[in-house]
């Protein structure tokens, strides 16, 4: 009798063990390390806005399947940032530099005539969602000329 209580302690034991294990395979293949750095500013104030955000992967893989955008309106409105995206009619999109790096391209069709706007980016993979609030500080052209 006590060998059956220990056998069936046994087989509950391995059990928990293939569960627990296939949960961390699985979440391993889902969690993204993927993520959003430092935010440079390309455009001059009362240009459309040209804005790159750094994005910090640890394995090209993580690519496959990215994709950022703009924040959704109802999104932006919890998060109490001003929707500048249909005003501007700003994008965001992943694009690969010179250096093959990747980073956020952030675009706006009009001109940007405020000198400070705030920005949410959405980042998503397969399961997961980021969102990163970015303060923008336009320059005046005269500055520039400088």
């Amino acid at each position: 009798m006590l060998t059956r209580i220990l056998r069936q302690y046994a087989m509950l034991g391995v059990a928990l063990l293939l569960l627990l294990s296939m949960s961390l395979y699985m979440g391993a293949s889902t969690v993204s390390a993927a993520g959003m750095g430092s935010i440079t500013v390309r455009s001059l104030l009362g240009q459309p806005l040209v804005a790159d955000i750094e994005l910090t992967i640890r394995d090209k893989r993580e690519l496959e399947g990215l994709s950022a955008r703009i924040a959704s309106a109802e999104a932006l409105r919890t998060a109490g940032v001003p929707n500048t995206t249909t005003m501007l009619g700003l994008k965001a999109s992943i694009q690969k530099g010179k250096d093959g790096r990747s980073f956020i391209r952030v675009e706006s069709v009009q001109p940007v005539t405020e000198p400070t706007m705030k920005l949410l980016i959405e980042l998503s993979s397969v399961g997961t969602h980021t969102l990163r609030e970015y303060n923008v500080l336009l320059e005046p052209p005269e500055v520039q000329r400088k």
